[in-house]
């Protein structure tokens, strides 16, 4: 994963390096085998912590009367390139730029190739310091290049000022909080807390957003001025005036389906895409596996990568107690047609009740769900598998979720008198019904179907009038116009829930 981390004194110099190693400290799981710190005034300054692999004269303890202007933090979990020339925070020879970065880039060899004939050179084998490259020779353009998941932070001396930015869809994530006197960003929103420059208050438009949906919709997070940066945006701040800019540098294309293609068109092109998309996912120096259920999306995924990665390791849960739950005959059918080392755990779903403080203590902000992430991430940290492939994505993009079965029941019921007339509101999960059935764009079946609780419910215990559930996702509609419904749902799901529920735990 890796963590990063950030205080940027907006108008003076300032001794918090002791906040700074607070935030990097909140964020040891994420990042157990490295720990680096930069204090940029006019020099720069490089401190290790007790987990830096790289040792030098200037412990962070010893920072204590240092001040500073910018402050960088970084936890890191290898995975390209193990050797000390990975640290982070990372800088070009003149120090002119330094950088933390978590994620990784997938094309990064293809870009360190470009960069060497344009006159770069490299001091490490890693991604990190081809992005680094790649700003300094593009700047903001660099964006467009990058194909991979991240958020990173770079402080560029030559034009004064912070730049940062998400991948564009949103997998690693990225808080920041802005007050008079600071700017401070991390990986997780418990870092900004732990900074100890923050008080935590509560957001009551975000924590009512979590009621609706399981999570508040970002930017916006349950905590009063803590704002995620939103996928595919980039965030810049001056450090001349300390005027601050946000703005998107890619959009998901929309309304531009080729429906000229014959389905063997299509499925030659969709597995042309997927098995390249997965051969740039298993470039890593530790060892690659996938979590495979019995379904579509992860037994694809594995088989993929299991013709590209020898005896490649496929962790599976098995439920005993529940049929429902338990698809191990399916991933046994997929792992006997392949070369996979298939690892089954039986669980008990007590024994995850068991483990439930470990569970919620990630949770950064209230969750009504428990899934099986925990004990199948247990189960490869004890194989020592460090990178995982999954099947995220393919019931978002192909339709594998109950609510594309719905789509065509909402075309023909909405706006419908007869429905509403036949069927009284005699209980709550027809009145539902019928509110779903009511609503006449793709964004209110979306929103309706994903809410938790009606209006009136969160209206009654907030004691307010808030937002309507329509009223939040019509943020996200923002002018597009779709080719069909289909590809409508598709879109609120790769915008709404991809980068906001399945980033809700540190």
């Amino acid at each position: 994963m890796c963590g990063i981390s950030g205080i940027i004194n907006l108008h003076r110099q300032q001794n918090n390096s002791k906040n700074l190693k607070q935030m990097v400290n909140s964020m040891v799981k994420r990042g157990p085998d490295d720990e680096g710190y930069v204090l940029i005034d006019k020099l720069s300054s490089e401190f290790f912590g007790n987990d830096s692999i790289i040792k030098n004269s200037n412990h962070i303890e010893s920072a204590k009367s240092s001040f500073f202007k910018i402050g960088f933090g970084f936890r890191q979990l290898k995975i390209i390139d193990l050797s000390a020339k990975n640290h982070q925070p990372m800088s070009d020879f003149s120090q002119n730029y330094w950088i933390v970065f978590n994620g990784e880039i997938y094309n990064y060899k293809e870009l360190r190739a470009e960069l060497k004939l344009l006159g770069h050179f490299f001091h490490s084998d890693s991604d990190t310091e081809v992005l680094l490259k790649s700003y300094i020779e593009w700047g903001k353009n660099a964006l467009e290049k990058l194909n991979g998941m991240f958020a990173f932070a770079i402080f560029d001396k030559v034009n004064n000022e912070i730049f940062m930015a998400r991948d564009r869809i949103g997998i690693k994530p990225l808080y920041f909080f802005k007050s008079n006197d600071h700017f401070i960003f991390g990986s997780t929103i418990k870092s900004i807390v732990d900074s100890g420059l923050y008080k935590p208050e509560i957001f009551w438009e975000g924590f009512h957003q979590n009621f609706r949906f399981s999570i508040a919709q970002r930017p916006n997070t349950c905590f009063k001025d803590i704002y995620a940066l939103e996928p595919a945006h980039y965030l810049s701040i001056n450090l001349n005036n300390n005027l601050i800019e946000k703005k998107a540098y890619w959009k998901i294309p929309v309304n531009n389906q080729n429906f000229s293609l014959t389905e063997k068109q299509a499925s030659d092109l969709i597995e042309e895409k997927l098995f390249n998309s997965v051969k740039k996912r298993l470039i890593s120096d530790v060892e690659v596996g996938t979590f495979m259920s019995g379904g579509i999306d992860s037994t694809t995924i594995t088989a993929m990568a299991s013709l590209q990665y020898k005896k490649i390791k496929a962790f599976t849960l098995g439920f005993k107690n529940n049929k429902e739950l338990d698809e191990t005959s399916q991933a046994m059918n997929t792992s006997s047609l392949y070369d996979i080392d298939h690892i089954i755990s039986e669980v008990n779903p007590v024994n995850i009740l068991r483990n439930f403080d470990e569970i919620s203590i990630a949770f950064e902000e209230p969750f009504c769900h428990l899934s099986a992430n925990f004990p199948l991430a247990k189960l490869a940290s004890k194989y020592k598998t460090k990178v995982i492939l999954n099947g995220l994505g393919g019931d978002e993009l192909f339709g594998g979720y109950d609510i594309f079965r719905k789509l065509p029941y909402w075309v023909t019921l909405k706006n419908s008198s007869t429905f509403i007339k036949l069927f009284p509101p005699i209980n709550q999960k027809v009145k539902k019904i019928k509110k779903i059935a009511a609503t006449n764009t793709i964004e209110g079946f979306y929103s309706h179907y994903h809410t938790n609780f009606s209006d009136l419910e969160i209206n009654k215990l907030f004691g307010t009038s808030l937002n309507t559930s329509n009223t939040i996702f019509s943020t996200y509609n923002k002018g597009n116009t779709f080719s069909d419904y289909f590809e409508g749902l598709c879109y609120y799901y790769l915008t709404s829930y991809i980068s906001n529920h399945h980033m809700r735990s540190t």
